[in-house]
């Protein structure tokens, strides 16, 4: 409960002296005026296969000990490729390539944990 009726506005998303709804950023709409999006994230944009992976192996093996991921990129420095292999137990169970490291591991992790979730994989 909030001491002042004051604090209580603003926690609300209320101004305190004027009442009036705040805004994200400059509050007049200028953010969306101009082309800039300001509720989207970059990070709502990523899939997160890593992170369901790890969180997979936990609830299921109740450890990520046994994940490694390896990777290599081939090319020329301005070009890499980037190739990613995702090992569970020694077994191979996912690989990714990409532009960037961070895009190979992701669709890596990705076939991981398809290959993992089947009835009989990972034991």
């Amino acid at each position: 409960m909030a001491r002042y009726t004051q604090d209580q506005n603003y926690r609300n998303g209320r101004s305190r002296r004027s009442g009036q709804q705040h805004a994200h950023g400059r509050g007049d709409g200028y953010n969306t005026q101009h082309g800039q999006d300001e509720h989207v994230a970059l990070d709502q944009q990523i899939p997160h296969h890593r992170m369901q992976l790890n969180n997979f192996l936990q609830h299921r093996f109740r450890t990520t000990q046994g994940l490694r991921i390896d990777s290599s990129s081939t090319g020329p420095g301005h070009a890499l490729q980037w190739t990613v292999i995702v090992y569970f137990r020694d077994n191979e169970y996912g690989r990714g390539e990409g532009a960037t490291k961070g895009i190979a591991t992701e669709i890596a992790c990705q076939f991981a944990l398809q290959a993992l979730m089947q009835p009989g994989n990972g034991h």
